[in-house]
């Protein structure tokens, strides 16, 4: 009896091991994948700014622009 509790003991924390092991690997998965959406983020943000920037150009340009 004690030979089949020690068994399943020995299974659990094998299974406890694995499971640690790939929550590790899905968490720094998660970390590498959030990095790179913030990454696109800041991108899309400096596009916005440039293209307002851009419009407010235009726009100055076309209203100083003698008719």
């Amino acid at each position: 009896m004690l030979d089949s509790i020690a068994d399943l003991e020995a299974g659990l924390r094998a299974q406890q091991e694995s499971l640690a092991k790939d929550i590790r690997a899905a968490e720094s998965s998660l970390i590498s994948t959030k990095e790179g959406y913030l990454k696109v983020q800041g991108a899309l943000e400096i596009l916005n700014i440039l293209k307002k920037k851009i419009e407010d150009d235009e726009a100055t340009k076309s209203t100083a622009a003698p008719d």
